[in-house]
């Protein structure tokens, strides 16, 4: 082997075997009551545009149904979700390598490191009572602990700063007095 020790190398029918690819997972709870979104690796203090392509099967054995609404919004609750927000969810399906899918964009900021779990409920536009509540999973890393690969569909929109990066201090300097 003439290449340097420090590089790693894959064997591409390793990447390409079907398992190892870069989706975003989907899995319906148990109880059939509400679907977790796996989102894996993010950076902590980054907000990102996160596009869902829901396999229409998932959410139905989430116990959604679409019924007469043509849109589907954020639950009003007494507390709104600030760090996970729905942009857009319509109830029309879109084919994606042969099975239906439902689009559903959503801004998520990764606000403190490591396990990082988000509820989102939503209800139909037209009729309320349908239901359904997603769960985002997150693994979030810490500032200086590298940048992670994105999942499919999912996008760095911008970077907070935190409060320690902050130039504005409340130390006053040293006083004058004798």
């Amino acid at each position: 082997m003439g290449d340097s020790p420090h590089h790693v190398h894959f064997d591409q029918t390793v990447i390409n075997d079907g398992l190892h690819d870069n989706s975003i997972i989907y899995q319906v709870a148990p109880d059939g009551t509400s679907l977790t979104v796996h989102l894996g690796f993010l950076q902590i203090n980054h907000r990102y545009r996160i596009e869902l392509n829901v396999p229409a099967y998932a959410m139905k054995d989430a116990g959604f149904v679409v019924a007469g609404n043509s849109a589907f919004i954020a639950q009003d609750i007494a507390v709104p979700n600030v760090n996970c927000k729905l942009l857009d969810f319509s109830s029309s399906t879109v084919e994606v390598k042969g099975v239906e899918h439902f689009a559903v964009t959503l801004e998520f900021y990764a606000y403190k490191e490591k396990l990082l779990k988000e509820h989102l409920r939503l209800c139909g536009k037209e009729e309320s009572d349908r239901k359904l509540e997603l769960v985002l999973v997150a693994r979030v890393l810490g500032k200086g602990k590298g940048t992670p690969m994105l999942r499919n569909g999912i996008h760095c929109i911008g970077v907070e700063k935190d409060d320690e990066e902050s130039e504005m201090s409340d130390w006053q300097g040293f006083s004058k007095d004798k």
